[in-house]
């Protein structure tokens, strides 16, 4: 029996979530410090200039992650902070501020993990087409490389692209996150080469061997509304889309085309070599799971030929986010990924649960004991599970939901700007007091 006191607890932060100072000590402008300056844009006409102010706060908030006996802290870095215009002159003040966060929790004892690139492109090279520009392959491998030689001597584990399916899709097809592009063209393109700045950027962290890195893949559990073919076919795209695209093509398994065919317009953005080239093998796989959607049939929508059946309309319930929680994705998608590659080290680089002000933290304590269960079972199972990153510490900024959803085990004054743990805080304290020592 394997036992969970093996596994590692920590969290995960973004930058463009958390750290404000958005125009402080030389940052550059993001896309998400575009794109919030359209109050339309955010559901709360918020944006993130202050955000958790993480910034100024960081040695707080790694305090407070070490208090309740978490030993990971994984952060982003902000490209526009490190590379103002995205290549070029290095920006010394990000560096500076980088090498504080990890010198600090080196101090106190909590391992520094990097998010290379977490949604936050800087403005300067969406000006040129962003993800859309193959250029691109290029810009992210020279950034990558300079956060190696800067902090490659004290991190050691690397997660790439964070979430490149919810990236792409959000930004790029849907235009309901920055930079608000849509359509299946930017799309296809953007797809193709963020995956290939992906494999690049991880062969540039890996010319030091000593560095461990990994991608962090969106996974969100996908059912048919009935047994219908229609249906059946319909959750199959879903699925290819949501849940396959982005790890496959790494896999040396290529684009799903079998399954949803609109990914073959992609081809028409190769080079030679381009397949070989996507070719990656990661040292370890973050999964990061939260929801479960049931889709049918719909004729009438373009390119996927599928519509989301409303939790609400199948009577479930429906988070503030607007989707349903669904804590049994954490054991369907690590049984899933081991299937693809049993050694392969796995983390749940990402899980939480989005609640309103309103709503009890108590359900948030619900939801992990349930997380703890799964996590078990696979263990149980032979899954190569190595650890846990909660989804997050503070409540920060949640991207176009603005600051409606609570997904922090610590909550924010945004006037005062004051932390304060709530029960889920004190509850892992005390579990991780109990179990993981």
């Amino acid at each position: 029996m394997n036992s969970l006191k093996h596994l590692k607890w920590g969290v995960t932060l973004a930058a463009a979530q958390t750290e404000g100072a958005y125009d402080k000590e030389g940052k550059g402008v993001s896309i998400w410090d575009t794109f919030t300056q359209k109050k339309y844009n955010i559901k709360d006409r918020s944006n993130a200039q202050i955000a958790t102010d993480f910034y100024h706060k960081f040695k707080e908030d790694i305090d407070i992650a070490v208090d309740l006996g978490l030993t990971i802290f994984r952060f982003s870095v902000s490209w526009s902070r490190i590379l103002p215009n995205g290549t070029g002159i290095i920006n010394e003040k990000g560096i500076e501020f980088y090498n504080k966060v990890i010198d600090y929790c080196l101090k106190v004892g909590v391992e520094p993990w990097i998010t290379t690139y977490h949604w936050d492109l800087p403005q300067k090279l969406q000006d040129k087409g962003g993800w859309t520009n193959r250029e691109i392959i290029t810009w992210y491998a020279d950034y990558v490389e300079v956060l190696r030689d800067n902090f490659g001597d004290r991190v050691q584990n690397w997660i790439l692209i964070n979430e490149g399916v919810v990236c792409i899709g959000g930004g790029y097809f849907l235009g309901v996150h920055a930079p608000g592009k849509r359509g299946i063209k930017n799309f296809v393109s953007s797809t193709h080469h963020i995956l290939l700045a992906q494999a690049k950027g991880f062969k540039v962290l890996k010319q030091n061997k000593e560095l461990k890195v990994g991608t962090a893949i969106s996974c969100t559990k996908i059912e048919p509304n009935s047994d219908a073919f229609a249906d059946l076919k319909a959750a199959k795209r879903i699925d290819a889309l949501m849940n396959r695209l982005f790890i496959e093509p790494h896999l040396g398994l290529g684009y799903p085309y079998d399954d949803l065919p609109i990914l073959k317009r992609i081809s028409k953005h190769y080079k030679e070599g381009d397949l070989e080239e996507l070719k990656t093998n990661f040292d370890f796989w973050g999964i990061q799971t939260y929801a479960r959607e049931v889709v049918k049939a719909a004729w009438y929508i373009p390119y996927l030929g599928a519509v989301q059946v409303k939790p609400e309309k199948r009577n479930s319930i429906s988070s503030i986010m607007g989707w349903e929680t669904y804590p049994e994705g954490v054991g369907y998608f690590l049984e899933r990924f081991c299937e693809y590659d049993r050694e392969k080290p796995l983390w749940l680089s990402e899980c939480g649960m989005a609640l309103s002000e309103e709503e009890d933290d108590q359900k948030r304590i619900e939801y992990y004991e349930e997380v703890i269960a799964l996590m078990k079972k696979t263990l149980d199972k032979g899954v190569n599970l190595k650890g846990i990153l909660l989804w997050t510490l503070v409540d920060n900024f949640e991207w176009a939901e603005g600051y409606i959803p609570k997904f922090g085990i610590v909550s924010l004054d945004r006037k005062t700007l004051n932390r304060k743990l709530k029960k889920s805080a004190h509850w892992l304290k005390q579990y991780l007091q109990k179990h993981a020592n």
